[in-house]
């Protein structure tokens, strides 16, 4: 009998007969050479067995390293691989251009810009703040609008949605150079906002609540938004 991980197994004998001296047959019972065989056999499977189990645990210790490394690439904010594709967005920023703004200060056109950021209302009014790139002041393009002194929001501006009205508030002062000067921001602004289809209306204030540009000092634009 072998012990096999704790499993017994018995090894049949098989009779072998002979001739004792005076003549008397006698049977004894040997399995020397099936137990041999059927032991190198065991032995044999049991390597196999093992070299197998060594291999699968080997095989899932490096899966979980690359799992873990997978872990920690996200961790660090790792850039995506190159095979990765992240979306485009193509914003328009609307800017006042010579010579017909010359004559209609609210004239604008667009100039397209792309970015990954999906908070696309905010960057396109960066954008107007930004104003043209140098190559678009050689074709006519003007800076709509320019702010100064500290912000009282910690930024620039604030912008929001509510329905179909986006509400954007300057934290800095705008300069005004006059009612010209009033289009040309309005005209760009409202026009880069309008630009997206949940946007109906827009309403523009100063970092003191009021109206950009409401020389009446009604607030036209709180009520109901410029359509």
């Amino acid at each position: 009998m072998l012990l096999k991980r704790g499993l017994a197994i018995a090894i049949p004998n098989y009779p072998i007969k002979f001739q004792k001296p005076g003549g008397k047959m006698s049977i004894k019972y040997q399995s020397t050479l099936l137990s041999f065989g059927l032991l190198l056999t065991l032995i044999s499977g049991s390597a196999m067995e093992n070299k197998t189990s060594n291999f699968a645990l080997a095989l899932e210790s490096n899966q979980s390293v690359k799992l873990a490394q997978v872990g920690q690439a996200k961790q660090n904010n790792q850039k995506p691989s190159a095979g990765v594709k992240q979306t485009q967005n193509r914003v328009k920023v609307f800017l006042p251009k010579n010579p017909k703004n010359n004559q209609n200060p609210s004239y604008v056109e667009p100039v397209l810009r792309t970015t990954q950021r999906g908070d696309v209302l905010k960057y396109s009014i960066e954008q107007v703040i930004a104003g043209p790139t140098s190559n678009e002041i050689k074709q006519g393009f003007l800076k709509p609008i320019q702010l100064r002194g500290s912000s009282n929001c910690g930024s620039d501006f604030t912008v929001s949605l509510s329905g179909s009205v986006a509400r954007l508030k300057f934290c800095k002062t705008v300069i005004s150079g006059g009612i010209g000067s009033d289009a040309r921001a309005k005209g760009s602004l409202e026009s880069t906002l309008k630009q997206f289809s949940t946007v109906k209306s827009v309403v523009i204030l100063t970092n003191t609540g009021d109206c950009l540009g409401d020389q009446s000092g009604e607030n036209f634009c709180l009520r109901g938004g410029r359509k």
